[in-house]
């Protein structure tokens, strides 16, 4: 399937607050991204918000690219719950951590909690 195929599938796609399009990186490989607006969670400031880049392959099918799509806006939903979700005003499930940083956390016993057996 062509780019310009894949587009038109995209396009018939939709979700509340969401653009999604079908664009080229630098090598020249095929990605889908959403778009959506909020206010930056540092910041407070109204912007244009992207999704991760999902590639995408000139053998998909429509399905598969409809899919993609779908899991596009599933796990960009959860990145947003991640950032807005607080525990004492602090968002400890959020999706922006150093991975060295949770490497460290869980290599500390201590960093874990386990249920008392009755």
């Amino acid at each position: 399937m062509s780019a310009a195929e894949m587009a038109v599938v995209v396009l018939a796609c939709n979700s509340p607050g969401y653009q999604f399009a079908v664009k080229i990186d630098g090598r020249g490989a095929l990605y889908l991204q959403g778009t959506y607006e909020e206010a930056d969670t540092l910041t407070g400031k109204m912007e244009t918000q992207r999704t991760r880049r999902w590639f995408l392959s000139p053998e998909m099918t429509k399905s598969e690219i409809v899919q993609t799509v779908f899991k596009c806006v599933l796990t960009s939903m959860e990145h947003r719950t991640r950032e807005h979700f607080t525990y004492r005003l602090k968002a400890v499930f959020g999706p922006h951590f150093n991975v060295e940083h949770l490497w460290e956390l869980c290599s500390r016993f201590e960093a874990f909690e386990w249920r008392e057996k009755p």
